[in-house]
Parts: structure tokens; C-alpha cells; sequence
């Protein structure tokens, strides 16, 4: 259906429509309502309420309309840091009633892990070409010379993320079974409504996959204000993570972005400052989280 079916189909006599990027709010006698285009590839607010999770908003339309129609909810405000945290505390539930396990076959792990090698190869030979370049110019420009002062802490963090991704694949393989769970797909801060309770919106890349996919991405999008240790310490109340899954975790995380080199000096420099500040953080975590690990099994052994 298009907005206007949807609208007859469920009564909604808009008295005013206000446009808010690419959703619209309808205000109506009884309540308000948000329409947006349609952009899900897949309906997941049934399993999710037979999973007893319903922090969405209720949605009316299917996934064959034109238009996604849904409740509207006051988001309220909150503290930047409190509303991260709080994010994270909702995907852990997510996770925790949504987990299952699947055993897979061989060659599906295969998969992955060629997947993740052939990233991290390709990631490696992007910034080895860039410094190439780099180095031929007679006057390095700011954010070029920046980011030739920490090349090698880049190239570091992708064999980092080759050793993770090795110790993964030696586990997984033999164990050959998987834990699965739906993901959210996009988390980030304006994803999150704090009402009288807390709710998930924008599903479009929601599905069923690896939880700590919806880690991944929410860090990368969040790391200068929230660190991977705090991530990990609220997450993990809920829903503690397998060996396997963190190795898989600091694998993706050691990735490095691309930069876009055609943008303005300003937006590039930018961009390398962020992606060193993001290494480091990366890699600081992990090397103190590598000798937490050790200090542990040290002890032990000893007891």
C-alpha cells in the first residue's frame, strides 16, 4: 500500500504533517504516527514480540507496503553517555532472548573466515598503495603526513586482527556450531528512544546473524564517546561472550576504515585523526585485556 491507502486502511486523519529528514510526523486527534519509505528487507516485529522482546515502537504496515507507518514516541533527554549505555544494555536483552545455537558445516566457516582475510588483505594493500603515493610527493599535505607519522600502528592492527582471526577459525571449526541471535544491524545513539521505557527503531538491516556484529558496528560509530571495555562490561552482565566470539570481535575491530582521499584537507584530516585515535583505542584495550587474560590463567595454574 501507498501512504495514503495506509492512512484510509487504519483511520488516520492527519490534522498536520511535519517533515523531519526523511520520516514525516502525522498528527492526529488521538496520537501521532511517523511514516518513512519502506527500506526493510526483512519483518522481524512478530518474532520479536514471540521472543517476549517488544521495545519497538508498533509498527501497522508490512513489509510489501511502499511506506513504513509506526507509532510516534517522545524521545526524552538524556545524557549522551547515559543514552550509550543504556543502548547497550537493550541489545544485550535483545541478544539473550533471541539466541539460539546452529551447527554449520565446514565449509560455511571457510566462508566467513576468507570473507574477514580478504578484507583485511584488501585493507592492507589500500593503505600500503596510499603511503606509496604519499611518499612521492615533495610537500606532504597535513593530513598526509599525519597519517605517514602512525602508518605502521595501521599496519600493526590488520596482523593483530590476522592473529585473532586465526585463533577464531582453529576453534570454530572443530566446534562447528555456531550462536546465533537477531541484531539490531545499526545501532547508534539516534537508533535509541528513552520514553517510559527504552526502544529500538530504524530495523532495515536487521536480521539474524553473529551478536557481536551489532558491537562492531555500534563502536566504530560511538568510539570517541564510549570505550570498548564499557561496551563489553554491560554487554557482558546480560550476554558474556564465548572465546571464540571475542576473538572474532577483536578481529573486526582491528580492521582499519577507509579514508576518502578526494574529499577537502580539512575533512581528510579529519578522517586520519579519527582513525588513529581509534587504533590506538583499539589496540590499547586489547593489549590490556591480553594481560588481564594472562594474569588470570597465570593464577590459575598456580592454584
Amino acid at each position: 500500500m501507498n501512504k495514503q491507502e495506509l492512512l484510509r486502511n487504519f483511520h488516520i486523519k492527519p490534522k498536520s504533517i511535519k517533515k523531519i529528514g526523511s520520516a514525516s510526523i502525522i498528527d492526529t486527534d488521538e496520537k501521532k504516527y511517523v511514516i518513512k519509505k519502506q527500506n526493510r528487507k526483512a519483518d522481524p516485529f512478530g518474532y520479536l514480540q514471540i521472543r517476549n522482546f517488544n521495545n519497538f515502537p508498533q509498527v501497522y504496515s508490512s513489509i510489501d507496503d511502499e511506506i513504513e507507518l509506526m507509532d510516534y514516541i517522545e524521545d526524552k533527554a538524556t545524557p549522551k553517555e547515559q543514552k550509550l549505555q543504556d543502548l547497550v544494555y537493550l541489545d544485550s536483552i535483545l541478544h539473550t532472548k533471541t539466541t539460539f545455537y546452529k551447527t554449520v558445516d565446514e565449509d560455511y566457516i571457510k566462508e566467513i573466515y576468507e570473507q574477514i582475510i580478504d578484507r583485511q588483505n584488501m585493507m592492507y594493500q589500500y593503505y600500503s598503495d596510499l603511503q606509496n603515493m604519499i611518499e612521492l610527493e615533495l610537500y606532504m599535505s597535513p593530513a598526509n603526513y599525519l597519517l605517514i607519522r602512525n602508518i605502521s600502528m595501521i599496519y600493526y592492527a590488520i596482523n593483530q586482527s590476522r592473529e585473532y582471526i586465526e585463533k577464531w577459525y582453529s576453534i570454530i571449526k572443530e566446534e562447528k556450531k555456531v550462536r546465533y541471535a537477531y541484531i539490531h544491524g545499526n545501532l547508534e545513539e539516534k537508533h535509541l528512544i528513552e520514553a517510559a521505557d527504552l526502544y529500538f527503531i530504524s530495523w532495515d538491516q536487521s536480521r539474524i546473524d553473529f551478536p557481536i556484529y551489532d558491537l562492531e558496528i555500534f563502536y566504530r560509530k560511538s568510539f570517541l564517546d564510549i570505550s570498548i571495555s564499557e561496551i563489553l562490561e554491560i554487554y557482558e552482565l546480560k550476554y558474556p561472550l564465548k572465546k571464540e566470539e571475542q576473538y572474532l570481535l577483536n578481529a573486526l575491530l582491528l580492521i582499519p576504515d577507509k579514508i576518502d582521499i578526494t574529499t577537502t584537507e580539512y575533512l581528510k584530516t579529519k578522517q586520519v585523526t579519527n582513525l588513529i585515535l581509534y587504533t590506538e583505542k583499539t589496540l590499547s584495550f586489547l593489549k590490556k585485556d591480553s594481560k588481564k587474560a594472562n594474569y588470570y590463567a597465570s593464577h590459575q595454574q598456580k592454584n
